[in-house]
């Protein structure tokens, strides 16, 4: 509902506005009505803030380009410095809104959109990589790219594929997601085990078969062949799992 609600926002950023900010217009001399109203380029300027001051300091190639306001708005003039936040509910996304606010006399919220992306080096992919894939480093050439959104939504180390696996197709060319990747199955299915049972002060060590898949840290069925004895077990590595009986 919130990701709903800030698409929302961002759509109707550029016309929204509080009515009491409206000024009439009147055939003030140039000077003066510059004078009566708030500088668009202020908001916008404002609203790009928002976003870096959000991101924080890691994120040093954020590229924000903020949504000009409506030209036919003319808002009040704003005595204080101008009140930012970001709308809905307050993560940063390729399309995020940000709530820029007068809190002087004559008060005005004005809703703007601000689109976001990254110039940021990215694993890319070399050729077409199909679902349950191991990726390697051989897989994928480093490329700077300028990417929808936060660059931190996609991998840049090689390193960060060790012990990983695709959830998904990766198509030739494509920059490396994160949520494409999921940590590789280590315990197969029928797989022979040591299991460590901490028991009544005392480990004992057993082997068992493992009746299903299991990537580490994951909770799997194991099966004692002697006593026929059914855990469920906490996968540590290719080798091992562990229980408290």
């Amino acid at each position: 509902m919130h990701h709903l609600n800030s698409k929302v926002l961002h759509r109707f950023a550029a016309t929204a506005v509080a009515l009491l900010a409206l000024k009439p217009l009147h055939a003030a001399a140039p000077a003066m009505a510059a004078a009566a109203y708030q500088p668009p380029a202020s908001i916008v300027k404002a609203a790009e803030l928002a976003v870096h001051a959000a991101a924080g300091s890691g994120t040093t190639n954020l590229i924000a380009t903020a949504d000009a306001p409506d030209p036919r708005l003319q808002l009040a003039a704003c005595a204080a410095p101008l009140r930012t936040g970001i709308a809905g509910d307050g993560q940063l996304r390729e399309h995020t809104t940000v709530a820029v606010r007068c809190e002087s006399s004559t008060p005005w919220t004005l809703y703007i959109g601000v689109t976001l992306s990254t110039a940021a080096p990215v694993l890319v992919a070399q050729h077409a990589l199909a679902r349950d894939a191991v990726p390697t480093a051989a897989d994928f050439t480093t490329v700077v790219r300028h990417l929808p959104g936060l660059s931190s939504r996609y991998v840049s180390d090689p390193a960060q594929l060790a012990g990983q696996r695709l959830r998904r197709p990766v198509a030739m060319g494509e920059a490396l997601d994160v949520d494409a990747l999921s940590t590789a199955v280590v315990v197969h299915r029928g797989q022979q085990l040591t299991l460590l049972a901490h028991t009544a002060g005392m480990d004992v060590r057993v082997t068992v078969i493992a009746l299903m898949d299991g990537r580490p840290d994951e909770r799997i069925r194991v099966q004692n062949p002697a006593s026929q004895r059914v855990v469920e077990a906490t996968v540590r590595s290719a080798q091992y799992a562990e229980v408290t009986l």
